[in-house]
Order: C-alpha cells, then structure tokens, then sequence
C-alpha cells in the first residue's frame, strides 16, 4: 500500500513538473528556437512540448482543436519532428539555418505540416522546400502553397508510365526535373500575368494539379499560346481530331517517335491522347487538371477535368454519356495513389465548407502523434465528434483498431457506425460494409454474406462498379478455393445482375479473371460456357474494345486446348 502511494505521488510531481503550454505567438516561437538551436536538443523538446499539449488536451479534450495556441504548438511539434526525420539533410548547417528560419516563419512550415502526408518522402520534400527558401526566399513569402505543392509531388519520382501508358516514354518530352527551376517557371508566369490564375492564390490542393508535370519547359511555353477560352476550356478535349483508323486497326498505343502537343495537333489522336493534350494545355495556362480514365458500356476511356474556379472542378469534359461511366479515377500526385471524382468533390466540399475541416484535421494529427497510447482511441472519436463525415478519421480509426487487435465486438460496431454515417456516401458506405463483412465472416456469422449481397443490391443502380468489385471479391475467395460449382453460380449471377450496364467494369472484374483463372487451372468447359454465357448477355457493339477482348479470351481457350 506504501508503495502504491510512492507512485502516485511520484506521478503527481511529475504532472506538476510538465509547464503550462504557452501562448502562441512571435515571440514564444523565437524563444523556442533560441533555447533549442541544435537539433541534439530536439529529442527531449519534442517530449516537453508533447507533455504541454497532452496537458493542454487532458484539460480541454476536443476544445483544444479549435484553439489556436493548441493548433500552433502543435504544428511547431510536426515542423520539428519533420527536421529529425530529415536528420542528415540538417547536418548541412546552411540547410539547418534555413530550416530554422522557415521554422519562425510560421506560414511555409504550417502550410507544409498541414499537407504532409505519411506517404510522402520528408526528407526530400525538405530539401526541396529548403533549396527553394535558399535560392528565392521573396518568391516563397509570395508563393508558400505553390513551393508546397512542389516539395511534395517532386519529393519521390514520377511513375514510369507517366502520362499514361499507351505511350512509350521515350517519346515524351521529358525535361529536367529540378522543382526549383519549375517553381520559378510559375512565379515569374503569374507575376507576368500569363496564367489564367493569380497561383499566389491558390491552395495546395489544387496547386498539385498543376505542379505534376516533368514536360520540358519549352513544352509549357508552346502549350501557353493556346487561346482556347478559360470558360470553355473543355473544348481543348475535342480540338484533336479522332483518330478513327488507329481506332479500328485496335492500335491503342501512339505510334509515332514524338508526343509533343504539336505532334498530337497535327496527326490527332484517340482518347488517351485527347485527354493528355487538354490536360497539359491547361498546366501550361496555369490552370490545375486532371486526367481521368473509367470503364464504359464499350471499354476503357479517358477524359479530363480542369479548375474553373478556387473550389470548383470541371471533371467530366470529353465523358461520353451514352458510354454510362459510373466513376472517373484520376492519380493524386503528391501519393501516386488512385483518387476518383466522386472523393475530389467530397474533399472539396469538405475543405471549403466546414468549418470544423481544420480542427478536424488537427484531432487526426494529434491521434496519430499518441498511437501508442491508450488516449489515442478518445481522440479518434473526438475527431469523429468534430467532423464525422470526414472520411480520412474513420480510415485511421480503423487501421489503428486492428494494429492493436482490438476485440471484435468493438470493430463490428465501430463498421456499423461507419456505415451508418455514409449512408449517401456510396464510396465510403461500402468500404465499411466490406470491412464489417471480413469480420462477420471470419467469426462464422452468416449476416457477412448477407451484408454482401447487400452492397450488390444497393449499387445496381449509379454505382454498379462498387457491386461489381464486391461481387468479384467474393468470386475471388470460391476460385482461390476451387469451389468450382459455386464459383460457376457466383459468376453467372454477376453477369445476370450487371449484364445491361456493367460493360468494361463487369468484364474486367468478373469475366476476365473468371476465364482466365479457369484456364489456368485447366477448367477449359467452364472457360468456354462461362465466356459464351457472358457474350450472349452483355450489348457488345461491333468492333468495341470490349468485343475485342472477348475475341482474345476466345483464343486463349483455343490455344490452351491446343497444348
């Protein structure tokens, strides 16, 4: 008993020893710097400035979010365990100044911290930030979110099928990749006034759409001369010229040595090529696009969207709507990770309209900073307190819940709520319904096939894809097993479900894999049946490329036979 009561006491000295957090201001941050100007000293200020905003949240719990002193301190603590991360990088003592005076400058290194990702690579997008403070500090102070955009889309490199892969890269006008020069590119075309917007006033989630583009600079001069009209800049998708016989001779990649844009105006092209020229048109005006591509009635197309103005996107321009897309993907920049129109908008309601956007966010920083800790779940809900329709909360909760193995009872109402919250959010929605399903199943529940057919049932309709991919997840599991008899009834229920509007979605989801994984395993009857069962249903249309994929399938049957 004697000895419990030493470590309580013990404990409350310790808590009385943690200093209150300070107020937020010029003069407390320069204070920080001063008393901490080697990064040696970091490690143990980055634990004293952790206690004071523990301290800070224990008293005021989700206030604190929304409290400015709170929200500055806190991405002081970001910024500072940023330059740790960055450890080598700093041991440059020109690097380390700069960093420390981008530190007390407050507005670059909150702006980078609020859009740091934890994909992004820290250390080069630090020294990215860094070279540019080095060598246009006046041009940063003016340009803080455009320097952002390009610290963290150029902190990992290009994908190597950028722009799309119906195009060697060798052919593409690729030019040196410096960010730094790229970014001085913009600032002096937007003090020029040669960019349909003034880029010192757009935010970073819009600048990445601008900024992701390795082009030669001279490529950009070219596309700039374009005069196709702001207002009705969808037009630039339709100013190339079909290119029908590469379309009928199922020549889907270019051709041609070149893809520059003059290249593109003068031999046309097909959609890929279409899409890619009005997108890099409008980069080259300075207006942030998008490349989309989905899957239609036909096959696979591709289309574009532009900014028409701060927080409004254009994403359906050269989006046929006889094809019946459901959705538009298109690649985030700063991850390299798929993002769909449908999530572009959410995030751009959310960011723009919400006021609890930002405290939201900051609950999210502050959960992440104590994922070890048993607080970390209180946060999370906090969080969801603040701004429940924000998605990214509910996906960290979630993964957190099951790197510490959380009990099942908890996770299954944690899904539940999760689908309850995104009724009228059909992406979200059925990610929870497909998480809730995994865990209904694992315990032997039969209400996870249940939930199943319930995101079949739900989606048939605008977002048929979400079913499709649902539906395949479950043909997956009976052909991994090969549970042949219930894979063939799983199948052919898909393809009487979706046959109508399912097109390339429905084919390359359910009846490629299914054939394919049939003759793989030498199941060539069930090959053959479950390829004629879907040709006979699907409106194919004569030379489509899905009638052109259902023709190869054909023949891999055959060949396989053969052997």
């Amino acid at each position: 008993m004697r000895s419990l009561l030493i470590l309580v006491l013990l404990a409350s000295s310790c808590c009385a020893q943690v200093a209150p957090l300070p107020a937020w201001n010029s003069q407390s941050l320069n204070a920080w710097w001063d008393a901490h100007p080697t990064p040696e000293q970091w490690p143990q200020a980055v634990d004293e400035l952790k206690g004071q905003l523990a301290g800070a949240y224990d008293k005021n719990k989700e206030r604190c979010f929304s409290d400015p002193d709170f929200n500055g301190w806190l991405q002081h603590l970001q910024w500072v365990i940023a330059g740790l991360q960055a450890h080598t990088l700093l041991e440059n003592p020109q690097a380390l100044q700069t960093f420390i005076t981008l530190g007390k400058s407050e507005t670059v290194s909150q702006l980078f911290v609020k859009n740091l990702s934890p994909k992004d690579h820290t250390s080069e997008a630090l020294s990215i930030l860094i070279r540019i403070a080095q060598t246009a500090h006046a041009d940063l102070n003016e340009f803080p979110a455009l320097a952002v955009a390009y610290s963290l889309v150029f902190d990992q490199p290009f994908p190597r099928n950028w722009p799309h892969s119906q195009v060697e890269q060798k052919a593409v006008p690729l030019g040196d990749p410096d960010p730094v020069q790229r970014f001085n590119y913009y600032v002096q075309a937007s003090r020029n006034k040669k960019t349909e917007f003034d880029l010192s006033k757009l935010g970073f989630e819009e600048l990445k759409y601008l900024v992701d583009c390795p082009l030669q600079l001279s490529e950009l001069d070219y596309g700039a001369k374009n005069h196709i009209s702001h207002s009705r800049f969808g037009e630039a998708f339709f100013s190339i010229k079909y290119d029908e016989e590469r379309y009928k001779s199922a020549t889907y990649s270019w051709q041609l040595p070149s893809y520059r844009l003059q290249d593109i105006e003068k031999n046309g092209g097909i959609c890929v090529d279409q899409a890619y020229y009005a997108a890099i048109l409008g980069k080259a005006r300075g207006i942030p696009t998008l490349y989309f591509h989905g899957e239609g009635s036909d096959g696979g197309h591709a289309w574009f969207g532009y900014l028409e103005h701060p927080g409004k996107w254009q994403t359906d321009c050269g989006r046929y709507a006889s094809q019946n897309y459901p959705i538009g993907y298109a690649i985030d920049p700063q991850t390299w990770t798929t993002i769909n129109d449908s999530q572009l908008e959410n995030l751009v309601k959310s960011a723009n309209l919400n006021p609890n956007y930002a405290p939201a966010k900051a609950a999210l920083v502050w959960a992440k900073l104590n994922e070890n800790s048993p607080l970390c779940r209180q946060i999370y809900e906090d969080a969801r307190t603040l701004m429940p329709a924000l998605g990214e909360i509910w996906q960290s909760e979630g993964a957190w819940l099951e790197a510490n193995n959380a009990p099942l009872e908890d996770r299954k109402k944690f899904y539940g709520d999760w689908i309850h919250q995104f009724l009228y959010n059909r992406d979200l929605k059925v990610e929870g319904q497909k998480q809730l399903a995994a865990l209904l199943k694992q315990s032997g529940d039969p209400e996870g096939d249940k939930l199943e057919h319930a995101i079949l049932a739900e989606n048939r309709s605008k977002r048929f894809d979400l079913a499709i991919n649902a539906g395949a997840g479950a043909l997956a599991e009976k052909l991994e097993a090969k549970d042949w008899k219930n894979a063939e009834q799983e199948y052919k229920k898909l393809v009487r479900k979706f046959e109508q509007q399912g097109g390339g979605n429905l084919f390359y989801a359910v009846v490629q894999p299914y054939v394919k994984t049939c003759i793989e395993e030498e199941q060539y009857d069930l090959a053959q049946e479950g390829l004629k069962y879907a040709e006979k249903r699907m409106p194919l249309s004569q030379d489509s490329i899905i009638s052109r994929e259902f023709d190869t399938l054909s023949d891999d049957i055959k060949k396989a036979r053969a052997k």
